[in-house]
């Protein structure tokens, strides 16, 4: 094998990962504005048909894991620690599973005016999709990464606006909501809303701990 070759396959296959890291990241903010969106739908047909968007938007983000994840296999030499590759590419995936799993319960669980918290927690998961894609599209200049510390710190900030409406609207739904299984419901939903923030700021800590390293 000449000398060429042996180091273009030894060189790190960046237009393997950034283009679908970049992929991965723009289908997020898709599911979460549609989130943001079901969340302001009275009708329950439109909801339907909203909920059957977001799980296209879930199916397109599996097969971009699994073509991220078949790229991680097969590169000698990647841009950066490939266990980092391997868990922001599980984390961003796992948000759209839970937006997804969220829209869903909402649709089985026929839940009718959807609470106020319900709208601020799919708001709050917009906004930090917003900063992951932003990061995203930053992980090509690796030198400047360290600029996307802001865009991490802000995404925490939203998980602990996450957190207060967690623990606010358990409160309120505990003392004020008399029929247990509606409670069921609504707390049922509510739990994937908030881990779906979690993930966000999973991503956030993983791409921090990447500038980290590379810094």
């Amino acid at each position: 094998m000449k000398l060429d070759r042996i180091f273009s396959f030894l060189a790190p296959k960046e237009g393997k990962f950034y283009p679908l890291f970049k992929d991965s990241s723009a289908n997020l903010i898709v599911a979460a504005e549609l989130l943001r969106e079901l969340m302001r739908e009275p009708d329950q047909e439109r909801r339907d048909i909203l909920v059957d968007r977001i799980k296209e938007s879930e199916r397109v983000g599996d097969q971009i894991a699994r073509n991220l994840f078949l790229s991680l296999s097969s590169t000698f030499i990647t841009p950066f620690d490939r266990e980092d590759i391997y868990d922001l590419t599980h984390a961003t995936d796992s948000v759209v599973d839970l937006i997804f799993s969220a829209s869903k319960k909402i649709q089985l669980y026929h839940v009718g005016e959807i609470p106020q918290e319900f709208t601020e927690m799919s708001e709050i998961i917009q906004k930090a999709s917003i900063e992951i894609n932003t990061t995203f599209n930053g992980l090509r200049d690796v030198l400047h990464l360290k600029n996307y510390k802001e865009n991490c710190s802000k995404i925490s900030e939203l998980e602990e606006m996450a957190d207060d409406i967690n623990h606010r609207y358990l409160a309120q739904l505990f003392l004020e909501e008399k029929d247990a299984i509606e409670l069921i419901k609504k707390k049922d939903v509510l739990a994937a809303l908030e881990k779906a923030v979690d993930r966000c700021d999973d991503v956030a800590d993983i791409i921090s701990s990447v500038i980290v390293k590379i810094a």
